[in-house]
């Protein structure tokens, strides 16, 4: 018997220990890092900090430091679908090529596009105005949420400063799920400046110069090759305060980086005259939209892309767009929070002062000590280990009164 029990007491002896917790601190868990999407393409935007771009429609050299990439050869798309042309498309409906320029600084982002010339190709009809694309509608689309791509964008563009299918420039729509909606808040809410200026190649002279409310900076132009400049600012934080109002959240800034597409649709007259049988008119005319920026093809891969907002059948939406950095190849991408967790602020109110009644007998009763004991704190290893130190005094305690009775038996 004696040996039996001396058997359960190292059984319990040991059941105690290694129920006991260690004492080393947990380390804390940081989160994970953000990863970009396989296969995007990534643009690093200039630091131009303490130089502050001329919006003016000349972008001069080295104004937004180096040219972030030049591009020569968009993709044809169905519509402003994303989805890409199967069949080729009219290569002299396009631009020879589009140069951009992306720069930041604590407070903006800055954006300059230059779409090169618009081919002039004699097709050798007796019609002039059908050698060139006359515009481009041109649209800018930008993912702030890096996490939910599909799930809230915004686009604004469009023919000019007002369209009634496209909203004009200063009418964004914002997008869930791939499906419009009109903003509640105009674009030069974070647009802070905007200019669009349309030249003639050959003279160098001025077509059309507008920004985001007045004038028309894209108006028509087919009597020989032209070229356009897009310059604007963003503001971050009003950029933040725009999310807030499309998509209810509470944004306090954007990230460090953002999604970026850039699209045109190219119109070109097919030749005919007005009704006095001799002014040439740009109407009837054909069209083509060009995906310059944001193009990668995802076609039928979309569900490898759930984690950013795509999503298996979706429809459309087979173009996977940039991503620009605001740093270089060594930042760190960091997604903008856009439910920050914020301090309580209650007003502090303070309860009426009230004088207790005097009792002018007072009586003193003896003061009587109480003996302190410190109760275990609760939760965390020093708690678990005080318990298991009792359980083991306790079974210890146990096994000896077992070995005493059985000495006195």
């Amino acid at each position: 018997m004696k040996k039996f029990l001396s058997i359960v007491s190292l059984l319990l002896v040991a059941m105690m220990i290694f129920a006991m917790p260690t004492f080393a601190e947990e380390a804390e868990t940081e989160d994970a890092p953000f990863v970009l999407p396989n296969g995007i393409k990534k643009h690093y935007a200039n630091d131009i900090t303490g130089k502050i771009p001329t919006i003016d429609g000349t972008i001069a050299e080295g104004e937004y430091g180096e040219l972030t990439i030049r591009v020569t050869e968009p993709k044809a798309m169905v519509g402003d679908t994303g989805v890409f042309m199967t069949e080729p498309a009219d290569q002299n409906l396009h631009n020879e090529y589009v140069d951009f320029w992306f720069a930041y600084d604590e407070n903006n982002v800055y954006i300059a596009v230059h779409l090169g010339p618009m081919p002039y190709v004699d097709n050798g009809d007796e019609f002039k105005k059908n050698d060139v694309a006359f515009r481009n509608n041109t649209f800018f689309k930008f993912g702030f949420d890096l996490q939910d791509l599909m799930g809230g964008y915004v686009r604004f563009g469009g023919a000019s400063t007002s369209s009634a299918t496209t909203g004009g420039w200063n009418d964004p729509r914002y997008y869930e799920f791939g499906k419009p909606s009109v903003s509640p808040v105009k674009t030069n809410t974070f647009v802070t400046e905007l200019v669009s200026r349309k030249v003639d190649v050959a003279t160098g002279t001025d077509i059309a110069f507008g920004d985001l409310s007045t004038a028309n900076g894209n108006a028509n132009y087919a009597d020989g090759a032209w070229e356009q400049y897009i310059e604007m600012k963003i503001d971050k934080k009003a950029t933040a305060q725009m999310l807030n109002a499309c998509f209810f959240t509470d944004y306090d800034n954007i990230a460090n980086a953002m999604y970026f597409s850039f699209d045109v649709n190219a119109f070109k007259a097919e030749g005919a005259y007005k009704a006095d049988g001799k002014t040439e008119n740009l109407e009837p005319c054909v069209n083509q939209y060009w995906s310059w920026l944001g193009n990668t093809n995802i076609a039928g891969k979309q569900a490898e892309y759930a984690d950013y907002g795509y999503y298996e059948g979706m429809k459309g939406h087979e173009n996977l767009w940039d991503i620009i950095i605001f740093g270089d190849e060594n930042t760190v991408i960091t997604p903008a929070d856009p439910f920050p967790v914020r301090e309580e602020t209650e007003p502090v109110t303070e309860a009426p002062v009230t004088e207790a009644p005097t009792n002018e007998n007072p009586t003193e009763a003896p003061a009587t000590e109480a003996p302190v004991t410190e109760a275990p704190a609760e939760g965390g290893c020093g708690s678990s280990v005080a318990v298991c130190g009792i359980a083991l005094v306790a079974a210890l305690g146990t096994c000896t009164a077992f070995v005493a009775k059985k000495k006195e038996d």
